[in-house]
């Protein structure tokens, strides 16, 4: 078909119509949206800067939960610290109801005993490595090992490896000889042999198979022997010092030379100018003891060199020991009292560990990190404390403790410390909660000037839209009319062939 030509008018007017006729649609879908920016086409830098904003407000939203749940946390932590203050506040009372009781006539205080570690060398330590491929199968592959004159036979295979080897050893040594040596793996595959007992000897037999020794590095007929006591003291002068109840201290000197200390009689010889200080010793470890007494007692030891300390098996009580208050007539209220107080230490730790939220608890050691921003850059790290009884120094009270007022009086001294601590928290988690509640406000509103932003970049006004839908229909119609009457201009040049 040929083209069809159209007059310039009519050819004028179609195109203001299909131009009309484009912009009817683009407000229409603007109407229908609510944007004017529906896409990158329509405005690129406008469409990803809105999509940037709003992304961000996206992940702000995310974090305004977690700040919510931490502020929670916070709250749960305060909440049990103001619970905390009141029972330890009772506790307190408790103890002040002690206090006013009367005290027994006979109270006094327990008898001190400290006793050391028992001392005992490394007996043996074999060098070999790759054990179970150089076990001997002579004699079964045995190794005998004499303990205190008895043979023990313990049968080896030449697939053992070290950790079947221990294995069998203490089953034979540890149930047959009560458990004198003891076998172990000394963390580098290789065989490791300790007398666990003082004074006792023992000797890797002849009748052992002899390549099985050589590969345990041990050597047959050698005897080894545990340290008896006084035997590590060393060289002459190293020196003990002993006081009882803050009075005068004794020095003792350990060592073979005139005046110096080397064996347990010749210790008490020198402690008898001590008031009620004895020492005994039993497997391999000094014991010194202090008799009762009525008044506060307490014995101090210090020893001029840690060598010494270690050599007489004293090394963890060094220092000063404090005698426990008794009664042989306890006063029935004061032992009422120690209960009752017992008692709210026991919930002082229940609550303490109630004291959680999601399973975060803020008064049982546990940390919590609130992040405030997208990146993570921006954070707040809450250190959790411990506040069960022992964390706020209280102890239950054994024995007979409260029957003693200067022990009632100690008490006091540390649930004073145990509220003074409480306050000091409560104050710091309540400047925490704080800063949280103020970073929750921000965030919130930070995420509605986003939002806002990015929808003024993209939102259309509907009011100037349904004003331009408006003109586009007059303009529409006008167009129409226009073109007909284009159209009629040719119609009546037909009318002269009429």
């Amino acid at each position: 078909m040929g083209d069809i030509v159209l007059t310039a008018g009519v050819r004028q007017n179609l195109l203001s119509l299909q131009t009309t006729a484009e912009l009817m649609s683009k407000t229409q879908n603007r109407l229908a949206t609510g944007k004017k920016v529906n896409s990158a086409l329509d405005n690129p830098s406008n469409f990803f800067t809105s999509q940037s904003l709003n992304n961000r407000a996206s992940d702000l939203n995310g974090l305004l939960d977690s700040i919510g749940q931490a502020q929670k946390i916070i709250e749960a932590a305060d909440n049990g610290i103001t619970a905390l203050q009141k029972l330890v506040e009772s506790a307190k009372s408790i103890a002040r109801q002690a206090r006013q009781a009367p005290q027994p006539g006979d109270a006094g205080y327990a008898a001190i005993s400290l006793s050391g570690n028992p001392v005992d060398e490394t007996l043996a330590t074999a060098s070999g490595s790759g054990l179970g491929a150089t076990l001997g199968s002579g004699n079964g592959g045995n190794l005998v090992i004499n303990v205190g004159g008895t043979d023990y036979s313990i049968g080896l295979l030449a697939t053992d490896d070290i950790g079947q080897i221990v294995n069998k050893i203490n089953n034979v040594i540890g149930s047959a000889g009560a458990g004198l040596v003891q076998a172990s793996d000394n963390g580098s595959g290789q065989l490791k042999l300790d007398a666990i007992t003082a004074d006792v000897d023992f000797t890797i037999s002849t009748t052992s198979d002899d390549a099985t020794s050589a590969a345990l590095g041990l050597t047959e007929g050698a005897t080894y022997n545990s340290t008896s006591l006084l035997d590590n003291i060393g060289a002459s002068g190293q020196t003990l010092t002993i006081s009882v109840n803050g009075g005068a201290s004794q020095s003792i000197t350990f060592g073979t030379g005139l005046g110096e200390v080397s064996t347990l009689a010749e210790l008490n010889t020198r402690l008898a100018t001590l008031s009620g200080v004895t020492a005994t010793a039993n497997n391999g470890a000094i014991t010194f003891n202090v008799a009762s007494s009525a008044n506060q007692n307490s014995l101090s030891i210090t020893a001029s060199d840690p060598a010494l300390a270690t050599a007489l098996g004293i090394g963890a009580i060094t220092g000063t020991a404090q005698g426990t208050a008794f009664s042989s007539a306890p006063n029935a209220t004061r032992s009422a009292l120690q209960n009752d107080f017992n008692a709210v230490l026991a919930q002082i730790d229940t609550l303490a560990k109630d004291a959680n939220y999601n399973g975060i608890n803020l008064l049982y050691g546990d940390e919590l990190k609130v992040v405030f921003n997208e990146s993570g850059s921006s954070s707040l790290m809450i250190q959790g404390v411990s506040f069960d009884a022992m964390g706020l120094g209280l102890e239950p009270i054994s024995g007979v403790g409260f029957q003693a007022d200067s022990y009632v009086d100690s008490v006091l001294a540390k649930v004073d410390d145990a509220l003074k601590t409480l306050r000091t928290q409560a104050a710091a988690f309540g400047s925490t909660l704080t800063t949280v509640q103020t970073r929750q406000a921000f965030t919130k509103g930070l995420i509605q000037t986003l939002q806002t932003g990015a929808d003024n970049l993209v939102l259309a006004d509907s009011n100037e839209e349904g004003a331009n839908m408006l003109a586009l229909q007059t303009r529409q119609q006008l167009s129409t009319t226009a073109l007909s009457l284009s159209a009629q201009a040719d119609q009546a040049v037909l009318k002269l062939f009429g």
